[in-house]
């Protein structure tokens, strides 16, 4: 058996567009595990269309906005242990915006491995911190030009319950709270990053004996109590500064996505900063320019049109093109070309093949 599933290891299937997920390992059926609400399964897949990587998680809610130029390469290895545990690895390798929501029901514990730091709603990731998401919330995470890592995992709020989590007094874990924390806990962070990627290994080798259900709550039951070591957590905040700057960033987002043209005027006042604080913003926390961020936003909607319409050929990409704001044709596939590493009729082109395949299903 090999364990190309393990972070790090290249992945042994490719997936390009969109299209349901394809797995190594078979699903298996209920009468398997009678005691699992869902099946075990595990999938390790490659794409090159961030939209397709953000659908494999389903009720997630995911957006994911391409801020870096260049072709898009990304990762998801998956594992659903049976009932109430999944842990998911997943990279990306360039700047990107992801918007993630929190299914109800679920706590979920992440750490970044990569080497440059990730912030996650205004707050930078560090060593040792962890990510929770509580249910019915949201994750808003800025990535950097480099890419980054990530390894999660999820639990059902339940089964947490049933190990006494709740009884241990960590009101980081409250789902009443309803906000996203960054917790400073190296105990829990190491806990999750050993265990998860031991997991993900051990799927990849899928044993006779294997007993997902039981290897899940075992994990589980292994996060609380390095979450009970953790005597001295704290939640993380930003420096005033820090803290400024992500307020800033937050407002000027909201307000360029309902901009129809690009104004530091229009955007100063919506904000109630000046330009220059603006820039700033942008410059320390995601490395681009707001005229290239509005643009992007411009950009991935066209896409979207084309995505979403290519069965229509009334709407020419030319006429998507200018719904969007771009009135040059050949400036537009320029930009184009380089923030999605494809051209305009070539976004079209596997729209019609992947709805090709769905018909004849």
């Amino acid at each position: 058996m090999n364990d190309d599933w393990a972070p790090g290891k290249p992945a042994t299937i490719s997936e390009s567009g969109a299209g349901p997920p394809r797995t190594g390992l078979q699903a298996s059926s209920q009468d398997d595990y009678p005691e699992n609400e869902t099946a075990f399964s595990c999938s390790s897949m490659e794409f090159d269309d961030f939209d397709a990587q953000s659908e494999q998680l389903n009720g997630h809610r995911e957006e994911y906005l391409k801020l870096s130029t260049g072709p898009f390469r990304g990762r998801l290895v998956s594992a659903f242990l049976g009932r109430g545990v999944s842990v998911h690895y997943e990279t990306v390798n360039c700047a990107m915006y992801q918007r993630v929501g929190c299914p109800e029901g679920l706590i979920e514990l992440g750490v970044s491995l990569g080497r440059t730091p990730v912030a996650v709603n205004g707050i930078e990731l560090r060593c040792n911190d962890v990510v929770v998401g509580r249910p019915g919330t949201q994750l808003e995470l800025d990535v950097p030009p480099e890419g980054a890592e990530f390894l999660v995992l999820v639990v059902e709020l339940r089964l947490l319950k049933s190990l006494g989590c709740m009884d241990a007094g960590l009101e980081l874990l409250d789902p009443h709270g309803r906000k996203t924390s960054v917790a400073r806990a190296a105990c829990l962070a190491s806990a999750i990053e050993t265990g998860g990627k031991t997991m993900l290994q051990t799927c990849a080798q899928a044993p006779a004996t294997w007993r997902p259900h039981d290897a899940g709550r075992a994990l589980a039951a292994e996060t609380v109590a390095a979450l009970e070591l953790d005597t001295s957590l704290g939640i993380a905040h930003e420096r005033t500064r820090a803290k400024r700057s992500a307020a800033v960033l937050a407002a000027a987002r909201d307000a360029l996505s309902v901009m129809g043209k690009f104004d530091y005027a229009t955007l100063s006042a919506a904000t109630g900063r000046s330009p220059r604080s603006i820039q700033l913003a942008f410059a320390e926390r995601i490395h681009i320019t707001p005229l290239r961020y509005f643009r992007a936003i411009r950009l991935h909607r066209a896409r979207n049109a084309l995505l979403a319409g290519a069965g229509d050929r009334s709407a020419t990409i030319g006429d998507i093109a200018a719904a969007h704001g771009f009135w040059n044709w050949s400036l537009f596939t320029q930009l184009y070309r380089r923030q999605f590493g494809e051209a305009p009729s070539e976004t079209r082109a596997r729209a019609n093949t992947r709805d090709a395949r769905r018909a004849l299903h």
